[in-house]
C-alpha cells in the first residue's frame, strides 16, 4: 500500500510514501514500523523480513536512513489523517511504476521490487 502526502504537509505535499516514520530514542525499529503503521493507516501488519535500507543526508549535519520491510495485512481498516495523508492505494508493480513517488520509495522500486 502508499499513501499519498496531504497538501497540508510541509515536505513533499501530493508525492507517495509508504508508511513509516521516525524511531523514538530507545526504540526498536520494528516495533517503531508497528507502531507508526498503526499511527498513520489504522492497520495491524505481521513483519516479515527488511527489504530495503536507503541511506542519504538531508542537509549537511543529517545522515537518515530508512529500512523498509516486507510485512503481511493482519487487520484494521485504512484510516488516515488528513492532515499527514490524503490518499491511499494498494498498487502492484505496474501501478507503482506510474504514480509520482518519494525519492526513497522510487529506489526500493528500482533497486529491489523490479529486480
Amino acid at each position: 500500500m502508499v499513501i499519498r502526502r496531504s497538501k497540508k504537509n510541509d515536505w513533499q505535499p501530493g508525492v507517495y510514501d509508504i508508511p513509516g516514520g521516525t524511531i523514538e530514542f530507545g526504540e526498536e525499529p520494528e516495533k517503531a514500523l508497528l507502531r507508526e503503521v498503526l499511527e498513520e493507516t489504522g492497520l495491524l501488519v505481521k513483519i516479515i523480513k527488511p527489504i530495503y535500507i536507503f541511506a542519504y543526508l538531508s542537509n549537511p549535519g543529517r545522515h537518515q536512513f530508512q529500512i523498509v520491510y516486507e510485512c503481511d495485512y493482519e487487520g484494521g481498516s485504512v484510516k488516515l489523517n488528513p492532515e499527514e495523508h490524503d490518499d491511499h492505494k494498494w498498487v502492484d508493480l505496474e501501478g507503482i511504476k506510474k504514480i509520482k513517488k518519494i525519492a526513497f520509495l522510487k529506489g526500493l522500486v528500482e533497486n529491489v521490487l523490479l529486480k
